[in-house]
């Protein structure tokens, strides 16, 4: 099971340069970010190669964040691929809490990160299903 960090931000010039420096401080390798805001306040959500590490830095440099489970699905760099994954997690009325991804080799293979509310089942919907589940040592090698 993998990890990504949540960080709580005001909504300002330079938040991310302040998550990025503090990151980069601690000699961690930034693999995935995203972000969402709503009027003052924002979420970015940052995936790093140690996620321990990443967060007792975050926390030492006085930012609100938590550690959040995640599954990192690897699917095709096609288009309907992550269609697909969708439909067997909606068959398994497993519901998506929070989404990104990232392409890992254009034209090739891609990742989906997202956090569900039921992280056993989900993992046995798309199990057989031809999509692989990549696994924490995987993707924080990436």
């Amino acid at each position: 099971m993998a990890w990504h960090l949540s960080v709580f931000v005001m909504n300002e010039p330079g938040k991310l340069e302040k998550i990025t420096r503090v990151i980069s401080a601690a000699g961690l390798n930034l693999r995935a970010v995203s972000m969402a805001s709503t009027g003052e306040f924002g979420v970015v959500r940052v995936l790093v190669n140690d996620p321990d590490r990443g967060l007792e830095a975050l926390k030492e440099s006085g930012f609100t964040a938590a550690k959040r489970k995640i599954l990192v699905a690897q699917i095709d760099d096609t288009p309907g691929a992550m269609h697909g994954l969708l439909v067997e997690l909606t068959a398994a009325r497993i519901n998506v809490e929070d989404c990104y991804g990232f392409v890992i080799e254009e034209g090739k293979r891609a990742a989906i990160v997202f956090e569900v509310e039921k992280f056993p089942e989900a993992e046995k919907a798309i199990a057989g299903t031809g999509i692989h589940l990549i696994s924490d040592a995987e993707i924080y090698r990436l």
